[in-house]
């Protein structure tokens, strides 16, 4: 059956977080975005949100992990951003995040929940409706929910009959297992190539996978890098570990009862060049 891909790492800060967090900033009110922003961030939110700040001209301080990709803080930085990447994980950033937003009063810019931040990640799904009218299967990147979401509630409301498959890695499985214990579920933070779907979840982002999610499947690291490595020698694009996800989840027969024409979410493209060149000698065939 055919098999498309959403190219979402095309969009302007390389993601398509740059939906949600450029809708947020445009509901604010003049006043309200004069005060300035703050956001967490494991990466790609954050230049979507630098990206944003910078069109509106107002301050943006984002809170990152100290792993964060450089590719990623640094890009935030170039956009004229202020970073903070003193936490140890992304959900230490969000802590510091919200905490920074009382100190001064300004809005903080939740990476995967609210109403405007998951309507511009539903724009996702208005344009592959339009694309591809016929989609019978879409796979979505999922972390805390935000893509799965904005998506979900778009499809379920225009296109009921398209099943929607989140994908996780091994090592950012919170939301599978969450669903799966029907609660809130804490799991150790560890190293992943799909650092942008790393962190936690709560009630609300359990909720979005209870409506939005026919099936969560969850790849190995070991088939995320082969997969970014064939990426990049089979379609010519350097596609980041949690823009990967569904496609690995394709390549390795993670999935099942799929129905064409299959539309996998490619996310994001921004990994490291250091990371990159050492998955492609890595995963050499």
């Amino acid at each position: 059956m055919d098999v498309f891909l959403k190219y979402e790492l095309e969009n302007p800060t390389g993601s398509f977080k740059v939906r949600g967090a450029y809708n947020v900033l445009a509901s604010l009110s003049p006043a309200e975005r004069a005060r300035g922003v703050v956001a967490s961030s494991a990466g790609n939110h954050g230049l979507g949100v630098a990206y944003a700040a910078q069109a509106f001209g107002v301050p943006a301080m984002l809170y990152v992990p100290c792993t964060a990709p450089l590719i990623k803080k640094d890009g935030i930085r170039a956009l004229g951003a202020t970073v903070n990447d003193d936490a140890t994980d992304y959900d230490d950033a969000m802590v510091l995040a919200k905490a920074h937003a009382i100190l001064h009063g300004i809005p903080f810019i939740n990476p995967c929940l609210g109403l405007e931040l998951l309507a511009g990640q539903g724009t996702v799904a208005l344009e592959l409706l339009s694309q591809l009218p016929t989609v019978r299967t879409v796979l979505i990147c999922t972390g805390g929910g935000g893509l799965l979401g904005g998506m979900g509630a778009v499809l379920r409301a225009l296109a009921p009959h398209v099943r929607t498959i989140g994908v996780q890695s091994v090592e950012t499985p919170v939301m599978t297992r969450s669903l799966a214990a029907d609660r809130v579920i804490e799991i150790p933070v560890t190293p992943t190539l799909a650092d942008g779907l790393a962190g936690q979840i709560d009630e609300d982002a359990l909720h979005i996978g209870r409506v939005c999610a026919d099936e969560m499947v969850l790849v190995t690291e070991v088939e995320l890098g082969e997969t970014i490595a064939w990426l990049a020698r089979s379609q010519g694009l350097v596609v980041e570990g949690a823009g990967a996800v569904t496609i690995a989840a394709l390549r390795h027969g993670r999935t099942s009862a799929l129905h064409g024409p299959i539309v996998a979410v490619v996310s994001g493209r921004n990994i490291d060049a250091t990371r990159h060149t050492a998955l492609l000698a890595q995963y050499p065939n």
